[in-house]
């Protein structure tokens, strides 16, 4: 699955962090810029993208001997080419005050403009698209052999509005000195890099751009610096994290945030992340993702490197209330269905005429797997190869087979392309639909699949109009793709939920690091839905049950639930 769509649970706690100190990577000397700009100091510091192998150097610039690290608009360029694959941008200059970067051999592009600090984008999704995959892309098997086995059959997108970025109004300058234009680094890092699966850290000695979450190399160099945040830096870090969450998290309209500047004096926590204090300011920001978002999606990962961990460690708080009732819902379900299963839950099994198809998360495709070749029951753990087994199993000449249960109680989420899979076994089509919450933008993806390897898309691959009692089965402990897969059945006549209502979860997850040097996740804009009558409807509450278990123990007495399948019609 995309980086920037990756919609599996994370429940990731603050770790032990590395200490101590590097003198590996100094940076060099300062020195001007131009000589007709001497407002601005140019230096040079290691780079590492990706991980310790990848080094090279970064020009890093500062205004008028401010602390607020700025790149130049070719470093901008550079870092956009590096953070993608398939994609060239290019940089052309429209007259002194505007710089465009344009996305090769397209009408797409960002329109710097150094006078009034905007940025602005005909099309925002378009011009970050990634190449080959849909406007707002949230399927993408082609990436493994397991892309054979999928066929397009029906593609709907909604271009979304023009954006323009007005970084005047969060007092985030473009700085146009002498030949030189500059940007600061966070901003590229939240506005780009992010929708790529990247952010930015700087510690004084050195740039990492981090893809997911830092290796223990990587954060030993980023933890071995020391430090204070200067008041224009915590200013300026403040001002972008306004900036990132008022574009960029998707559940605004939700939790009824207007302005992030007014929700954090709402919170009591507007001065301490203003401070210089870096405890202070993370244990803020650790109350505003664990606490007042408190989505599942969102959390807080790690703290500044400037930060006393010892003292971060007293007073930081992981666990918000949504999140407590989660893991007890967590511990439940796994108990009574361990009771019922010592020896571990079956994949698939069959209970009478009824067959039991179990996973715990939508895997993405293993590319040591031949999806073409006959399922192994030790290949079972990968989604696609375990709906592959069952059809055939459930397929099979004299199958006693008439009821199907789709097992997800206890399944956190995963990957969109599996759950595209998941939905077409049952449904005879994929599908999956998208809002982009800060543009407009929707998408609705329809696809075939080939479940039988006979490179054929028709009726014979899917459970579909076969005359099968089709049920799936879902708790509180359904997130993400877990709560997708029954939302979607819920516009189907042919399928029946059971269970108690999904736990929610709609948003892809982004992560973003701050100016001041922390990572975190929030849920982005991009939003996954559920499609009826040509709209696009939030799933975030779950999806209710057609049929209401009360007692967790009977999820998985499946003797009982089969006699009782039995009776329903």
């Amino acid at each position: 699955m995309r980086r920037h769509l990756s919609i599996t649970l994370s429940l990731l706690l603050v770790t032990s962090l590395m200490a101590g100190c590097n003198t590996d990577i100094p940076p060099n000397a300062t020195e001007t810029a131009t000589s007709s700009s001497p407002e601005i100091t140019k230096e040079t510091y290691p780079l590492y993208f990706k991980n310790i192998n990848e080094k090279s150097e970064i020009e890093l610039y500062f205004y008028h001997g401010g602390n607020i690290p700025y790149i130049s608009m070719e470093e901008t360029l550079d870092l956009l080419n590096k953070s993608n694959t398939g994609i060239l941008y290019e940089l052309k200059y429209d007259d002194p005050d505007h710089t465009v970067i344009t996305r090769k051999d397209t009408s797409f592009d960002a329109d710097f403009d150094f006078i009034n600090d905007t940025i602005k984008f005909m099309d925002f999704n378009a011009f970050l698209r990634l190449d080959g995959c849909g406007l707002l892309d949230v399927f993408s098997p082609n990436e493994t052999n397991a892309g054979a086995l999928f066929k397009q059959k029906y593609i709907n997108e909604r271009y979304g509005k023009v954006i323009s970025f007005d970084l005047a109004s969060y007092d985030i300058d473009l700085i146009k000195a002498g030949d030189g234009r500059y940007i600061p680094l966070q901003t590229v890092s939240d506005l780009f890099l992010s929708h790529y699966g990247f952010y930015a850290l700087f510690n004084r000695e050195c740039v990492i751009i981090a893809e997911n979450h830092l290796d223990n190399e990587l954060r030993e160099i980023y933890y071995s610096a020391a430090g204070t945040v200067p008041e224009d830096l915590a200013q300026y870090s403040y001002n972008e994290l306004c900036f990132a969450l008022d574009n960029f998290y998707g559940l605004k309209e939700i939790h009824d945030i207007q302005s992030f500047d007014e929700y954090f004096f709402e919170m009591g926590l507007k001065k301490k992340l203003l401070g210089t204090d870096s405890v202070k300011a993370d244990e803020a920001l650790a109350e505003v993702i664990n606490f007042g978002f408190d989505d599942l999606h969102s959390n807080f990962l790690s703290p500044s490197y400037s930060t006393d961990l010892n003292a971060f460690n007293e007073v930081y708080l992981d666990n918000g209330p949504w999140r407590n009732r989660f893991e007890k819902s967590i511990a439940v379900f796994g108990s009574e269905r361990e009771k019922a299963f010592p020896e571990g839950v079956p994949s698939y099994e069959e209970v009478g005429n009824t067959a039991y198809i179990t996973f715990d998360s939508f895997t993405f495709p293993d590319d040591n797997i031949d999806y073409l070749s006959e399922p192994r029951e030790d290949e079972l753990y990968d989604t696609i190869r375990l709906i592959q087994y069952s059809c055939d199993r459930i397929l099979r000449e004299d199958s006693p087979v008439e009821n199907v249960v789709m097992d997800l109680s206890n399944n956190k989420g995963g990957y969109a392309d599996a759950a595209a899979y998941v939905i077409a076994a049952y449904l005879g089509r994929g599908e999956t639909n998208t809002k982009d919450m800060l543009t407009g933008a929707t998408t609705t993806y329809q696809y075939l699949i080939d479940t039988n390897r006979d490179g054929k898309f028709d009726i014979n691959d899917t459970l579909a109009e076969k005359g099968f009692n089709l049920y799936c089965l879902t708790s509180p402990v359904s997130f993400s793709c877990g709560n997708l897969v029954p939302n979607v059945f819920k516009t189907s006549p042919f399928v029946t939920n059971l269970g108690q209502t999904s736990g929610g979860g709609s948003c892809s997850i982004m992560s973003l690091s701050t100016a001041r040097g922390n990572v975190f996740n929030i849920s982005s804009n991009n939003r996954l839905s559920m499609f009826k009558n040509g709209s696009f409807y939030d799933i975030d509450r779950g999806a209710d049950p057609d049929i209401y278990i009360a007692k967790i123990s009977d999820f998985y007495d499946r003797k009982t639930l089969t006699d009782y399948l039995n009776n329903v019609y």
